[in-house]
Formats: C-alpha cells, sequence, structure tokens
C-alpha cells in the first residue's frame, strides 16, 4: 500500500478540522447539575431558621413580610416590638411579658448590656453619687453589690478624713491661740513650722513682720531716748517716720529744743521761760551815751550762736520756796513785809541763786543757771538800740518799777507814777519787751554770773561769762524799785559781793537748748 494513501473523504476531498463544542456544552451541563445540587443542600440546612427568624428581622427592619409565611405568635410580635423600640424598658417589657419567652436569653443580653454601660460610668466617675446613681436604676444590677460595697468603703474614706481633718483643724487652732497670746516672732515662727500653709499662716508672717519692726523701732527709741539729744531723738523720726514713738520723740524734741518764743515750764513749780533767738549785737554803752560809767564801756559786738530760754519773769518767792521745801535751797529768805507768792524773791545772796539753779537743774534734767552779763542785756535790748526800755524816761514807767515821783530821793523819775510807792511789786505787772520778757529793768536788779570788771575791754563775744576780775563780787543788771532812769538802762551796770542780801535784788534764770 502506498504511503499517499487517504480514507475517503465525506466532503468529497475538502479537509476541514472539527470545533470542540460538544465538549463545551457537556462540561457546562455537568457544572449546572453541581450548582443546583449545592444550592439544595444548602437550602435544607438553613431553611428551617431562615423560617423562624426571616419574618422576624424582616419585620424589625421595618419590610414587608412575606404573605405566604405563617403568622407569628405573641412572643414574636412582642419580641419584633422591643427589637423595634431598641430600649432598656422595650427589654424590660418584654421579659416582664414573657419570662420564659423564646427570646428571653437575647433580652436578658440587651438589659445586661445596658446595666454594664451604667456601670462603667460609675466607675469612670469613681464617687459615692456616681455608684448612688446606678443603685437607683440598677438596685438588682448586676454589679449592685460592688457599688454598695465601694460606696461604704468611700463614706467609711470620708469619715475619716472628716475627722482627721476636723483634729488638724482644732490642733492648728489651739497652736494659733498659743502663738497669738505668746505674741512674739519666736511663737509664730513655731506656728509656721507646724503649719506652713494653715488658715493662720499669712496672719502669723504679717505679724512676725509687725514684731521685727516694732522691735527695730522699739530698739531705735530706747537707743534715742538714751542718748537724751534733740539730734537723737530727730533721727529716730527720720527713720521711723510712723513708728510708736512718734509723738514721744516730737514732745522730747519740743523739750530740749523748743521753737523760738514757745512759753514753757519744765515742771509744775519750775519758772516759766521763753525760747530767744540766737543772733548777734553790740551790748555795753555807747560813747553817745551821757550817763554810762567806764565799767560800761566799751561797746562791743556780741554773737549768741545758739538760741537759749529765759524766764519770762524774776524768780518768785512761790518758785524760791517751793525749792526750799524740797531741800534744794538752805534759807528761806525774807519778805521785808511786802508778801511773798508771786512778788520776786529778795534777800538772796548769790550763792542762794546759784543753789536754786541747781535745784532746777536736778529736778528737770535740764542744764539751769544764772545768766551771763551778755545773755542778759542781748535780752532786755530785744533788738532795741535805746537807752532804756520804751526809748524816753516818760515811755519808761511802761516797762520798769524804779523810783518815781511819789519818792523823795533826787535821782526818781518824775515821769513816772509808782503804784507801788517804794517797793516790789508781783512780777509781770507791767509789760513785756519786743521778746515777751517782763520787769528786765526794774523792780529788783538781778544777779549775773560776771566776775567784777573795771571795763568790758576784751570781755567775752560769744554771750559767755567773764570770769576775769575781781570774782568775789558779781554783776547784777537792770536796776530795781529803787532806781531812777539812769541805773535803769539797758547797759547798767552794779556790782554787789556774793554774800551780800538786800530787798532790791533777785535773779531770774535761763536754760540751755540742748542740741
Amino acid at each position: 500500500m502506498s504511503d499517499d494513501w487517504q480514507p475517503p473523504s465525506d466532503d468529497f476531498g475538502i479537509k476541514e478540522e472539527r470545533a470542540p463544542w460538544g465538549r463545551y456544552l457537556v462540561y457546562l451541563i455537568l457544572l449546572g447539575a453541581v450548582a443546583a445540587g449545592g444550592i439544595w443542600l444548602a437550602s435544607q440546612v438553613v431553611i428551617t431558621d431562615r423560617l423562624d427568624r426571616e419574618p422576624l428581622i424582616d419585620i424589625a427592619q421595618g419590610e414587608t413580610p412575606d404573605p405566604d409565611a405563617p403568622p407569628m405568635g405573641a412572643d414574636e410580635e412582642a419580641w419584633v416590638r422591643a427589637l423595634e423600640i431598641d430600649t432598656l424598658q422595650g427589654y424590660l417589657d418584654y421579659l416582664a411579658e414573657f419570662p420564659q419567652g423564646k427570646f428571653a436569653d437575647k433580652a436578658q443580653e440587651q438589659i445586661n448590656a445596658y446595666d454594664n454601660r451604667a456601670w462603667a460610668s460609675a466607675e469612670q466617675r469613681n464617687t459615692i453619687a456616681g455608684y448612688e446613681d446606678y443603685l437607683s436604676d440598677w438596685d438588682d444590677g448586676l454589679h449592685a453589690d460592688k457599688a454598695r460595697e465601694r460606696i461604704a468603703q468611700m463614706k467609711a474614706a470620708r469619715d475619716a478624713a472628716a475627722e482627721d481633718a476636723a483634729e488638724r483643724a482644732a490642733q492648728e487652732q489651739a497652736d494659733w491661740d498659743q502663738a497669738a497670746r505668746e505674741n512674739t516672732v519666736a511663737s509664730y515662727q513655731t506656728y509656721l513650722g507646724k503649719h506652713p500653709t494653715g488658715p493662720n499662716a499669712a496672719d502669723a508672717r504679717n505679724r512676725i513682720a509687725t514684731l521685727q519692726a516694732n522691735a527695730a523701732d522699739t530698739a531705735a527709741w530706747q537707743a534715742a531716748d538714751n542718748a537724751g539729744t534733740a539730734d537723737a531723738y530727730q533721727q529716730y523720726l527720720t527713720s521711723f517716720p510712723q513708728g510708736a514713738y512718734v509723738a514721744q520723740a516730737i514732745a522730747a524734741i519740743e523739750r530740749l529744743r523748743p521753737s523760738v518764743g514757745r512759753v514753757f515750764q519744765d515742771c509744775d513749780v519750775c519758772p516759766a521761760l521763753t525760747v530767744l533767738p540766737s543772733g548777734s549785737d553790740t551790748l555795753g554803752a555807747l560813747d553817745t551815751d551821757a550817763a554810762a560809767r567806764p565799767n560800761e564801756k566799751p561797746a562791743r559786738p556780741v554773737n549768741l550762736a545758739a538760741s537759749f530760754a529765759m524766764g519770762v519773769k524774776e524768780v518768785t518767792f512761790a518758785e524760791y520756796d517751793a525749792c526750799v521745801a524740797a531741800g534744794g535751797c538752805n534759807r528761806r529768805p525774807d519778805d521785808a513785809g511786802w508778801g511773798r507768792g508771786s512778788r520776786p524773791v529778795i534777800n538772796v545772796a548769790f550763792a542762794d541763786a546759784q543753789a536754786y539753779t541747781a535745784w532746777l537743774s536736778q529736778e528737770t534734767g535740764f542744764r539751769y543757771s544764772l545768766p551771763s552779763e551778755a545773755q542778759w542785756e542781748y535780752a532786755a535790748r530785744a533788738g532795741a538800740d535805746d537807752l532804756y526800755p520804751g526809748g524816753s524816761t516818760a515811755a519808761l514807767c511802761a516797762f520798769a518799777n524804779g523810783a518815781s515821783a511819789e519818792t523823795s530821793v533826787a535821782w526818781a523819775n518824775a515821769a513816772c507814777t509808782d503804784p507801788g510807792v517804794g517797793r516790789t511789786l508781783p512780777v509781770g505787772t507791767l509789760s513785756a519787751n519786743a521778746l515777751g520778757l517782763r520787769d528786765m529793768v526794774g523792780n529788783v536788779a538781778e544777779w549775773t554770773l560776771d566776775c567784777n570788771t573795771l571795763n568790758l575791754r576784751d570781755a567775752p563775744v560769744d554771750g559767755s561769762p567773764d570770769s576775769r576780775g575781781s570774782c568775789g563780787q558779781r554783776a547784777v543788771r537792770g536796776g530795781s524799785w529803787f532806781s531812777g532812769p539812769d541805773d535803769l538802762r539797758y547797759s547798767a551796770r552794779m556790782m554787789l559781793r556774793r554774800g551780800d542780801r538786800n530787798d532790791f535784788t533777785g535773779f531770774r534764770v535761763v536754760r540751755r537748748i540742748d542740741g
């Protein structure tokens, strides 16, 4: 047989390859049969559950149920209502109606979920009120016992804390009362050590600051008072302008350094004084004074650099008798039958006047003395450059109690009528000079500290007393009730022995103004 041989063809010699469609069709049929079998099997497994749930689910979701499905019972309808409402009360209502219902377990699960959410909220708040709010809604809830336990614990802790706070408050108050009673820096510091943030801590710190300031104030005052000078008191005022002792410091300064022109007394029985200003003047008799004596010249400029206080009036019997009564003066002077009281003391020697000023100094703590001649004349002139007060013999009558027309002495001032007629007048009866001083001339002559000198050449020009010459004799100034105009001049000087006592000589005092 030849190799080129082919079987006979049905297409009469036309050669064609067939497509495999038949096989594909067979495969599709087989797959369809398998799928149909699977669907049937699945439907057999779930059909019963679907029949139970599908109508309920569809109804709960608002879908129209299958009209061919069997009708629902009361239990199922109640559960559908609970699902539709989907609230705690809805599930509670279902259980109340169907405690053994088909969906009781599911309803309880939903209720428990609400319970757990309420408990979680209570735990997050973690307060008595939070747990009480839980119990108000879930008295028999899953966590009711735990809520009650926590409430009990928290109340116990709260009560313990309150009791502890009360004890601490009582102790703090007791410690504060103790500190306040002691009222010292140390007591308040002790309180603060125990209660640094206590309710009285701010007050304690303020009181410490006040006490420390007061201590510094008191120390400064004591230092000033111990020094006892006007400058020391002024330093206190500068350092503590609002200090506790400001009034005392001002009063002390006024005592030590009274203002010019002020009239004051250092004690009840002390003479009234007035403060004279510092200043300069020409003292002694000028060459133009025809009545001048050699011991009154030459006139010289005198500068009193410091102010001083001088008795407004001559020392009276009442004032001097107080010294006698106190034992500061040894003898009670005679009043010549003219009366005591406010009349100028007479019949006193230089030593008697010195004893009186020493007693005043001891009684008051200030430095009293007799005036120097320069102080006396400076005060008597009060800035005037006339021969005597008033500038004329007629005007002199208003200022000086001297020998007047009623007396028989040749040197009497015929221009004056003497109300005393040959005796002293109560001090201050006549007019004051420009510095407020009375009886600087007339009434009684006045002891000074200066010794007897033949003239004023080389006499001190600073206001201090002259210790040259014969100090067994002292200068008296101002003339007396027995003096005529020549002896009532500002510059007139008369010398007496230190032990002389007579009815026409007395004294007045000066007091140093301390710095």
